[in-house]
Order: C-alpha cells, then structure tokens, then sequence
C-alpha cells in the first residue's frame, strides 16, 4: 500500500513542476503577439515593413528557390506529410513506452494535441484576429511585387499569417513529442519565410502569426503534459498494487 501512495505523491509533484513552464511561456508569448498587433493596428511599422517585404520578395529571390518556396507554402496541405509525421510519433512512442496500452493512449493524445492546436491557432487568426484589424496583403496595396503567375496566396485578410501560426503552433508541440526537435522548428521558419518570399504576407504578418502559434502550443503542451502525467500515474498506480498483491500473496 505504501508503494501505491508514494507512487501517486511523486507522480503529482512531477505533474505540478512540469505544468507551470509552458503556461509561463505561453504569457510571454501572448504578451508579444498583443504587442505587435497593437503597434501593427496603428500602422507604425509600415515603411518599415514594406521594405523588408520588398528585399525578401524580389532582392533575395530567384527562379530556382520559386518551386521549393510554393511546395513549402503548401506542405501542411500534403496528406503525405501528416501520414508519415503520424508514423514517426507512433514508432517514438513505441520506442520509449513499448507496445502497452499506455502508449497507444500517448499516440493518440499527440495526435489530438497536434490537431487542436493546429485547429485553434488557426480559427483565432482567420476568423477572429484577421476580420477584426482588416489589413489588406501585399498585392492589393504594394504594386511592386514579385509574384508567381500560378500561385494562389489566399483570399482572406494579412495579419495574422494563418501559415505562420499554424506552424508555429505545430512546432511548440512536435517540440514536446519527438526529435529531431530542431526540424520542427526550422519547418517552421521556413513555412513563415515562404509568405514572405511569395508576396503574400507581411513580415509583421508573419512574426504576429508565430507569436500567436506559440502561444497556443505552449497552453497545448501544459494540457498535453497533464494528459501524460495522468496516465504515468495511472500506471505507477496499477504497478504498486500489482506489487501490494504479491506481498500479501508472499505473505
């Protein structure tokens, strides 16, 4: 019996420490995206903002990075990419917790996670953020730009990059899940710097959708580190009792 209580005590004071970080950094996180949206709703980084738009769209682009650019722009949309990232977590998970129910239940979570927080980041900024500031994006207001004659960018509001947040949202939980945990975040950056390139976001689009991302892995991974708590505990709970019985059966 004391095996079972002592399990249960350690599992929750694991819980606590872990659950206090991610939601600490999702603050941080949010502090910045209420920040920039402020200062990107009063239009004060425009001229600057439009000049860095026009060096990444035509100054550091070329013929041959065009191709890649789109096929990055678009990778959250290949069914491919989600059943193989799907397979990778499920082979991590069978790795580290065995063929056990645990970690089927620890896949399964994973995959929820990814999924709200994909799901969340981008119903705030396409259907509340970008309706409330209404800014337009790069072709409607700079004439300049560089843009590829077959390439769509997207017919509702710039700020913020729903691309951007989507990835970025992904990349703070597949952080949590898997290695190689830099890939995760160089995906990531490179989803966000395609807009760009593309000329169909903003730069500050860009970076507020990010913000915005983070903010939604980082209170995801906090639910997500509850999640695996409880069925740690669970376990290290059905462990001591299997261990109680046989004491008393030795007994």
């Amino acid at each position: 019996m004391g095996s079972t209580v002592s399990s249960e005590v350690a599992a929750k004071s694991v819980c606590s420490k872990l659950c206090v970080s991610p939601l600490t950094e999702a603050g941080f996180w949010l502090a910045g995206f209420v920040t920039l949206t402020g200062l990107v709703a009063a239009r004060w980084l425009e001229p600057v903002d439009t000049a860095l738009l026009l060096v990444i769209n035509k100054s550091l682009a070329c013929e041959q990075l065009d191709p890649w650019m789109a096929h990055l722009s678009a990778l959250g949309n290949r069914p491919i990419f989600w059943l193989v990232l799907s397979v990778w977590l499920g082979w991590r998970t069978v790795q580290r917790w065995g063929r056990t129910r645990t970690a089927a239940k620890q896949w399964l979570s994973s995959l929820v996670v990814i999924a709200l927080a994909i799901g969340i980041a981008d119903g705030i900024s396409g259907r509340i953020v970008k309706p409330l500031l209404g800014r337009e994006r790069p072709p409607q207001v700079v004439k300049t730009l560089r843009l590829l004659p077959n390439f769509a960018g997207g017919k509702a509001k710039a700020y913020p990059s729903s691309h951007a947040a989507n990835a970025f949202a992904a990349a703070r939980v597949l952080h949590e899940l898997a290695p190689p945990k830099a890939l995760w975040w160089v995906l990531a950056a490179l989803i966000a710097y395609s807009r760009i390139y593309l000329g169909v976001h903003f730069p500050t689009d860009v970076v507020g959708g990010a913000l915005l991302g983070l903010t939604v892995g980082a209170v995801l991974v906090a639910l997500l580190r509850r999640i695996r708590c409880s069925l740690v505990a669970n376990q290290e709970k059905r462990k001591g009792v299997k261990q109680d019985g046989a004491v008393e059966a030795s007994l």
